[in-house]
């Protein structure tokens, strides 16, 4: 009878991972598993009869082999398993990013995490903007005053059909100050500029690229992008996506005359 309890499944699995992995799907005998891994014929057998018992191992005609279970379940195992590592490869970041954070799942499986460090500050922010320049339709919530990121932008306009760029009234302001021309060319090159008052904990993107569709996270704290979560699953580009269109909905236009203002509102 194959056990039923998920965690004593899972402690199975990790415990006789070499094994299982070593069965593989075609089929082998027992002393080609004792050869395959760093463990005594006792402790195969053992581990032959755990996983049996798991429903995870079967014996065949062609010698022991992994079920339908047992290989999803591996899969399963190891996708999580590389997952865990990206995690804790940016493992200061994220663990000091409160709970409360409304980062869906999906942004996290399968990602590509790019975090900076002292020799590369601008490493999140260069990578997010890397992926603009290849855009054909770029929408970006930008939290914090990135330059980088607004004359990236701005370049894209020749070559992207649309542009749309939410920001809180504080970077506004900012970018008015120091940075009038990019602002006015992106709205000049058609580009959407929208104003936001309160400031969402991160940065967001959705990427249009010829091979498809790239959902971007920006970790931001005082010292800027700390982390680019980039991953174009349809589940974290369409999270993405339902965010941004939450906080567009939130935001108010900016018309260009207040951008070319210096005296306008957003001081």
């Amino acid at each position: 009878m194959v056990a039923t309890d998920p965690s004593d499944v899972l402690s199975t699995l990790i415990q006789r991972e070499s094994v299982l992995y070593a069965v593989d799907v075609a089929g082998c005998e027992k002393r080609d598993i004792v050869a395959a891994v760093p463990s005594s014929r006792s402790t195969v057998d053992r581990s032959i009869r755990e996983l049996e018992a798991a429903g995870l191992v079967t014996r065949s005609p062609e010698g022991y082999r992994r079920t339908l279970l047992g290989e999803l379940l591996l899969s399963e195992y190891y996708r999580f398993k590389a997952q865990t590592a990206e995690l804790l490869s940016a493992g200061d970041i994220f663990a000091e990013l409160p709970p409360t954070q409304e980062i869906d799942r999906s942004m996290l499986e399968d990602a590509t995490i790019v975090t900076a460090t002292q020799a590369t500050p601008h490493q999140p922010v260069s990578a997010l903007c890397s992926l603009i320049s290849e855009a054909q339709s770029i929408r970006v919530l930008c939290p914090a005053v990135f330059p980088q990121l607004i004359e990236t932008c701005a370049m894209a306009t020749d070559t992207t059909e649309t542009v749309e760029i939410i920001l809180t009234d504080s970077v506004a302001a900012a970018l008015v100050d120091s940075y009038t021309e990019s602002l006015t060319a992106l709205q000049e090159a058609g580009a959407e500029l929208h104003l936001l008052e309160t400031t969402p904990p991160h940065g967001l993107a959705v990427i249009e690229r010829p091979m498809g569709s790239t959902a971007g996270l920006l970790v931001i704290d005082d010292s800027g992008g700390r982390a680019l979560v980039r991953n174009s699953g349809d589940d974290a580009v369409a999270w993405a996506t339902s965010r941004l269109d939450h906080w567009r909905r939130e935001a108010t236009g900016l018309p260009l005359a207040e951008i070319n203002d210096a005296g306008s509102v957003l001081r």
